[in-house]
């Protein structure tokens, strides 16, 4: 108690004397070259056009900042490549991302499934949190609504306040700004698949000051299970006011509306994984029940963000948003095999899940000098505001044979069984120093959160409050040698509250995560190639585990540890070929559960997982405009449960493009699992298995003007 009391003063201090420059350091002068940057990158810090490339990144410190001076590991997804790949979904973003796996369960029209160093990592967009509920949490935001993706690997939570120790994704939207493309683009793809999308902006007025941008998609078509879809609906108007070049205020909306009826495909694991007498369970089949299976899931935002100058050293921003979320989902699931090994018996399982989220983020940012020493200082407070409501039921329902599904039995009614309101509100306090003296360079973030959630179980009549506190702090160095080469030391800390009790009673203690990192990072002197490395060591500790002797309870004894190597390149070879290749070895252990030593490999975590791409685009001759390329992912064995009993074998799987330029036109195909390969991407259990994305393929023509 007296540690968490001494780091609060001593936080509350730091930002009464940064917020008082005259007072805590009299005579900084502000270098006349920094503070020029500081216009460009301060003021508008997530400008499209600052964030254009794979070198710069905001969401790791908040600020405007080279990737090759944060002293974490840190990758980026640009829209070019998420064009160029065909990708419709998150999880499809991180497959050439060294320590990221995507598609665990393979494909599945509802949700994107994503682990970073080993867990699921929090999903931001624009800075700010999104809706974590129950199933509202899951689901996809449409990539192309977005302007990058930004991964930051290892505890983030000095700067966004309880996070998972694995990392976060922050992905920025598309915004005004005056090199906006206006572009309309119509693909067709496997399964039926048809979109219509189109991206258009620019200026409202002579002088600047007013830019718009509207970005848009429809998209109808199956899902490849059979009697499934996978239809999307998205719009994103926004509107940027720029009175003067030290002034932005920038409004964005949502609206995303998806439709599926596909069940994820759980499937057992004989016949599967393993053989079955009967034959191969056919990849397509599906298990649920097409006449009352749905998922809908409507999720509208609005907010805006805000930045001004004040002078050469002070800049403000607020960035805040409201965004409200629905999804209306019932589905028939597999419960496993019948003795006869082909009858699969299933349950009922409806639910509605509501969440409501406001959030804001208020920062103000100095850049100033101390002698040879230069600034940037962020200091900030933000408030989450988050409530959740959560209805389900299970019940029964007829079982089919899954080697002949016949559909349409009658289905007895499943009445809601659980109904939970949970009420989370975060209140975070943060600083940071971002300092450079010659080539050494130090980044030091702390922050301090008070976090309160309110559950109420709604059937049994029962209300709880728990509160939490904790600090946050990161620390990271690093040096710029003569040849470019930058190697760096880091160490980070991050919490997660744990909401409940132990069957003593006893409130569970916030899930921490530390993290010690080494690695080195190298750019081109023309900014056009990437190349990272990095080793790290991170522990969770305080995770739940069962009680051995109390069901339905759990004790707060489990520790994972994850020690990881990883490497990643972006290099542009020449000026028409680039490429890209990663490599990662992460050994996710669960060392501790229930007060005994373990040695389990973390569910869903390959040791060893690498991938390299490259395209080759034609300028000259008579050919020019043509481009094509290609890229081999490879993802080692592992277990897909906690006890280890179910590892699924590596499996190798080849993507390939190719495009053509003509004028305004650009053609393109795009291949996924080229080869059709049919593998297994993890066991849960005996009852539930998950083959991985089949091959798919998309046909596109983007006009541009």
């Amino acid at each position: 108690m007296r540690q968490t009391l001494s780091r609060s003063a001593l936080l509350v201090a730091i930002l009464f004397a940064l917020a008082h420059p005259a007072h805590a350091a009299e005579g900084m002068a502000a270098d006349t070259t920094q503070t020029k940057a500081a216009q460009k990158t301060g003021t508008q810090a997530k400008d499209s056009v600052a964030l254009d490339a794979i070198n710069v990144v905001y969401s790791t410190t908040k600020t405007v900042t080279p990737t090759v001076e944060i002293p974490q590991s840190v990758s980026t997804v640009t829209p070019d490549r998420m064009h160029t790949y065909g990708i419709q979904g998150l999880d499809e973003a991180v497959r050439y991302m060294a320590g990221a796996v995507g598609g665990s369960y393979g494909a599945d029209p509802r949700s994107d499934w994503i682990l970073i160093r080993g867990y699921d990592p929090a999903r931001f967009l624009d800075g700010l949190a999104l809706a974590n509920g129950d199933w509202t949490g899951d689901s996809r935001i449409e990539p192309y609504g977005l302007e990058r993706v930004e991964v930051n690997k290892g505890p983030s939570s000095a700067m966004y306040g309880q996070l998972p120790p694995g990392g976060m994704i922050d992905m920025t939207s598309k915004r005004p700004s005056l090199e906006a493309p206006h572009e309309i683009e119509a693909t067709l793809g496997s399964f039926g698949q048809k979109q219509l999308a189109g991206d258009t902006g620019g200026q409202l007025d002579s002088d600047g000051h007013w830019l718009y941008r509207v970005v848009g998609l429809a998209r109808k078509g199956d899902s490849n299970l059979n009697h499934s879809q996978d239809d999307r609906y998205y719009f994103a108007p926004s509107l940027t006011w720029k009175p003067d070049d030290d002034t932005s205020l920038t409004i964005l909306a949502r609206y995303q509306r998806s439709l599926s009826n596909g069940v994820g495909g759980f499937l057992p694991s004989q016949g599967t994984l393993y053989p079955n007498p009967n034959g191969r369970i056919p990849r397509d089949v599906n298990p649920g029940e097409p006449g009352y299976d749905h998922y809908h899931k409507t999720d509208m935002s609005i907010g805006y963000e805000f930045t001004h100058r004040f002078d050469d050293v002070w800049s403000v921003r607020q960035d805040l948003r409201i965004q409200n979320a629905k999804v209306d989902h019932r589905s028939i699931g597999a419960l496993g095999l019948e003795a006869d090994l082909r009858t699969l018996d299933r349950y009922n399982f409806p639910l509605i899940d509501q969440a409501h989220v406001f959030a804001v983020d208020n920062q103000a940012e100095a850049r100033f000098n101390t002698g040879d020493v230069q600034h940037t200082v962020l200091m900030g407070v933000d408030y989450l505001h988050s409530r959740n409501d959560y209805r389900s039921g299970f019940g029964s329902a007829p079982s089919i044979d899954i080697f002949d599904p016949v559909y349409g039995a009658p289905l007895p009614a499943t009445p809601f069984t659980t109904h939970t309101d949970n009420l989370l509100k975060q209140l975070g306090a943060y600083v940071q120093d971002q300092i450079t003296l010659g080539k050494w360079g130090i980044v030091a973030s702390g922050r301090h959160d008070w976090v309160t959630n309110d559950v109420k179980d709604d059937i049994a009549g029962s209300a709880r409050t728990q509160k939490d506190n904790a600090f946050s702090g990161r620390l990271g160095l690093n040096y710029t040698t003569d040849i470019g080469l930058v190697p760096y030391l880091a160490y980070s800390h991050s919490f997660k509250t744990t909401v409940g009790t132990t069957f003593a009673g006893e409130a569970f203690k916030p899930t921490t995560g530390d993290q010690y990192e080494g690695g080195v990072k190298y750019q081109t002197p023309d900014g056009r190639s990437l190349i990272t490395a990095a080793v790290y060591q991170l522990t969770q500790k305080n995770a739940l585990t069962v009680d051995p002797n109390h069901l339905f309870f759990s004790l707060q004894q489990g520790q994972t540890r994850t020690r990881g190597a990883e490497l990643e390149a972006n290099v542009a070879v020449t000026d028409n070929f680039a490429m890209t290749a990663a490599y990662a070895y992460t050994d996710a252990k669960v060392t501790r559960a229930n007060d005994a030593t373990l040695d389990k490999q973390v569910a869903l975590v390959p040791k060893r997982q690498a991938s390299i791409s490259a395209d080759y685009s034609l300028h000259e001759g008579a050919l020019a405009g043509l481009g094509f390329g290609g890229g081999v992912r490879y993802i080692g064995e592992h277990y897909g449960d906690a006890n280890n009993l179910f590892r699924t074998g590596g499996y190798v799987l080849y993507d390939a493009n190719a495009h053509y330029d003509v004028e305004n036109w650009r053609f393109q195909v795009t291949a996924a699992n080229l080869f059709d390969r049919t593998y297994i991407t993890a066991c849960n259990s005996a009852a539930w298995c998950y083959y991985g994305y089949p091959r798919e393929v998309t046909v596109s023509a983007r006009y541009r003007w």
